[in-house]
């Protein structure tokens, strides 16, 4: 959940001070820091010229959010049940917040998150109810 929060965050940072993480590869050194190369280009413009990554990483962060602290007619479906969607959603989270320079950290903990639901998947662990025992999600 504090990942997620801390995705949103970023997202919010990362609007106003745009910059590709891996701008360092190809790039040169300047007088005002490090000038990407011409093969980050593309990344570059998705980051810094269009927000589109930003964007991305704030909406994910959301429905994280929304995943990990369920609203009442979320609570208890399949949706909210469900191992694969929440480490598809979490890798995909880490894989579009790593190109930000702000969103970097939860990257990283989302991925390793999603490593954790594939290896509980992998035992066979299930998201129970509660402390009510009934499977619908209702304590």
């Amino acid at each position: 959940m504090l990942s997620s929060i801390d995705a949103q965050s970023a997202s919010f940072w990362a609007f106003l001070f745009r910059k590709f993480f891996w701008d360092m590869i190809g790039g040169t050194l300047g007088p005002a820091g490090i000038i990407p190369g011409k093969n980050t280009e593309p990344l570059v413009n998705l980051v810094v010229n269009i927000p589109l990554l930003q964007s991305f990483s704030l909406v994910l962060g959301i429905f994280a959010l929304v995943l990990e602290y369920p609203l009442p007619f979320i609570e208890g479906t399949a949706i909210h049940r469900s191992f694969i969607l929440r480490a598809v959603l979490y890798f995909l989270t880490g894989f579009v917040g790593i190109m930000v320079y702000q969103c970097v950290d939860p990257a990283v903990y989302f991925v390793i998150v999603s490593g954790v639901y594939v290896m509980a998947m992998s035992k066979g662990e299930q998201i129970g109810s509660g402390p009510g025992g009934d499977d619908r999600g209702k304590v």
